[in-house]
């Protein structure tokens, strides 16, 4: 289907181009020239069809084509239009479009200039100007093949949002799964591990201060987390404020472990975050594998990324029994999160080392682009709305200080167009007003009555203003103000102008009451505003369409994305809920006997408790694994 559709167009061209030459002059014109022009037809429309696969080589053919076509068919011969080839020049604005979609701005704009060199060649001699209308017809066709490439990712962007809240969708309950998981194991089981290797060495050691000190530490901690697994069983878990990594340290240090730390560079908050995260765990893995042992922390961001480095050297002997093995999976998937990795493993020299490694931040890249497609687009359009006036002004008999004057007057009336999207009531408001600079011209006698039809050419600027307020205005039922404001202004300037034009051409003096001027001026008012209704009328419809696609359009985009997130959102809440009845029947028993124990001065019942909240911890971790989530929902392995 997809090469049929690349031969449609083609196929069309030709026929319309032979209806139009030389159907009409078969067996009266040169055959010889008639051939060729056959001959560049084919030439043209096969070099259109690869406009899809091979943009710029379509280009390519279809402008030398018809280069050699306008060579060959020159305007003089006899039986030949003085543009044969006219219907078959819209390939090169096809074939521009393909380029300015397919391919990249630099090359666009290299494909460009090779066709402005192409029809300077051809025209310089002959009529100058029309490199110019060239230029903006190039400029327009490009532009609004950018534009329709950028609408174009917008909507892979739209359907990219939408898969990815699906995929969020499917995943709800096991994302928040494992971040339930790491929010246990970070928050709980450091606490509870800190509290068994500070009272197992009391207990040890059995010196009364030390005893002391380590039932107060219970205590404290013990509230600590009693406070974190509410806020996780009231389904209020909120993210951390992470403290630095000094302070880190320091817990660590009056927990007996010797703690070396090095810092250079400061990452992006995000980054900061898990690394503390990931940091903490490593700590809490030597304090349950290596007490006492010389720790070193080494955390370094440039702008190749961040990297963290925890390494022991492994010297004392490790508590049994205390590990929950989801630590190493936390710390790899927080560092994933943000497209990084973390490798663990025996040292060379003894011990073990963490090491996490995190992408750089990329800074946004801020290129000053001053070619953008939509002020392209716009200015494309003013030079298209200013061809026939300043053709006008070109042949006017008007001295040049009036012709300065005139040219000022029309691009006034034109420029405003460029502010028709940010502001469109402006717009149109500058727009109807400057539609009277040309009876203003006219009544301080700077432009001739004979040459004041040169402002009736102005009439474009006035539609692509009613356009934009209909399309772009904030309150669309109000649109219809601009409409009616200006229709009235132009047709109102408009029949100035030709009451004035036209009693120069008609000879006879202007009669002594004014009654029978101002009466020609509303009649030919009245009669101006029918005329400019239709187009005004199909401006204002067209603006309405395009403005109602657009809105239809996101509607749909955002509505399908705020439903698949809504639900996953219900998902993710459903699964808070399950974790937080289980810990509420498990693990908050156990963690409120540490607190009690160590108010009764009961060092072993600190011990056992802190040991049994540490198993029940385990158990609602280990019902946290993908081996055992619903079969609805994708396991980490299966993604």
């Amino acid at each position: 289907m997809g090469r049929w559709r690349s031969w449609v167009l083609p196929a069309l061209l030709a026929v319309a181009q032979l209806a139009y030459w030389p159907a009409p002059v078969l067996g009266r014109a040169d055959p010889t020239r008639m051939a060729a022009g056959l001959a560049v037809t084919a030439v043209v429309c096969g070099g259109l069809v690869l406009r899809r696969r091979r943009p710029v080589v379509a280009a390519a053919v279809v402008t030398g084509a018809l280069a050699l076509g306008t060579w060959a068919t020159p305007q003089q011969e006899y039986f030949v239009p003085g543009d044969a080839l006219l219907v078959l020049a819209a390939a090169e604005s096809v074939a521009l479009f393909h380029v300015a979609l397919r391919t990249s701005r630099r090359t666009t704009l290299l494909v460009v200039a090779g066709l402005l060199v192409v029809q300077a060649v051809l025209v310089i001699d002959d009529e100058p100007l029309d490199i110019l209308v060239s230029l903006a017809l190039y400029a327009i066709v490009a532009a609004g093949g950018r534009v329709r490439r950028r609408w174009l990712d917008d909507r892979d962007a739209a359907a990219h949002r939408l898969e990815q809240a699906e995929q969020a969708r499917r995943d709800a309950a096991a994302a928040e799964q494992r971040r339930l998981a790491r929010e246990l194991h970070d928050v709980s089981a450091h606490h509870l591990t800190s509290i068994v290797v500070n009272a197992s060495a009391a207990q040890f050691v059995g010196t009364p201060q030390l005893r002391a000190d380590a039932l107060e530490f219970a205590a404290r901690t013990g509230r600590e987390t009693l406070t974190a697994l509410h806020q996780l069983v009231a389904v209020l878990p909120q993210a951390q404020e992470a403290t630095s990594l000094a302070d880190l340290a320091d817990d660590f240090r009056q927990l007996g472990q010797v703690v070396q730390l090095e810092v250079t560079g400061e990452p992006p908050p995000e980054q900061a975050e898990a690394l503390h995260g990931i940091a903490r765990e490593a700590l809490t893995n030597t304090l349950r594998y290596a007490p006492g042992a010389t720790v070193r922390v080494s955390r370094t961001y440039d702008e190749k990324g961040a990297t963290l480095v925890v390494e022991d050297d492994g010297a004392a002997a490790p508590v049994e029994g205390l590990g929950s093995g989801r630590g190493l999976t936390g710390m790899r998937e927080r560092a994933a999160a943000l497209g990084g990795t973390v490798t663990a493993g025996p040292r060379t020299a003894g011990g073990w080392q963490v090491r996490a490694v995190l992408p750089a931040v990329a800074a946004p890249v801020r290129l000053r682009v001053w070619l953008r497609s939509q002020v392209v687009l716009d200015a494309g359009l003013i030079l298209l709305t200013l061809l026939l006036p300043l053709s006008g002004v070109a042949v006017m008999a008007v001295s040049r200080s009036a012709a300065t004057l005139v040219l000022l007057a029309v691009v006034a009336h034109a420029v405003p167009l460029l502010w028709r999207r940010q502001r469109p009531w402006t717009t149109a408001i500058a727009v109807a007003l400057t539609v009277w600079l040309g009876p203003l011209l006219a009544a301080v006698n700077v432009v001739p009555p004979a040459e004041t039809w040169i402002f009736v050419f102005n009439v474009g600027a006035d539609a692509a203003a009613v356009y934009a307020v209909a399309a772009y205005a904030r309150r669309f039922d109000l649109t219809w103000i601009g409409l009616v404001a200006v229709l009235f202004s132009s047709a109102a300037g408009f029949a100035v102008l030709l009451a004035v034009s036209g009693e120069a051409y008609s000879g006879t003096p202007p009669p002594d009451s004014p009654a029978p001027a101002l009466m020609l001026v509303v009649f030919t008012a009245v009669c101006a505003w029918f005329a400019l209704a239709v187009p005004f009328g199909v401006a204002w419809l067209a603006g309405w369409g395009a403005r109602r696609r657009r809105e239809n359009r996101l509607r749909s985009e955002e509505g399908a994305v705020a439903v698949v997130s809504a639900d996953a959102e219900q998902r993710a809440r459903a699964e808070r809920a399950r974790v937080a009845a289980g810990l509420q029947a498990s693990v908050l028993a156990s963690a409120a006997q540490v607190t009690e124990a160590a108010g009764r001065q009961d060092l072993d019942g600190v011990v056992g408790a802190a040991k049994a909240a540490l198993a029940a911890m385990r158990g609602l971790l280990d019902d946290l694994r993908p081996a055992q989530r619903n079969p609805e929902v994708p396991s980490s392995e299966s993604v």
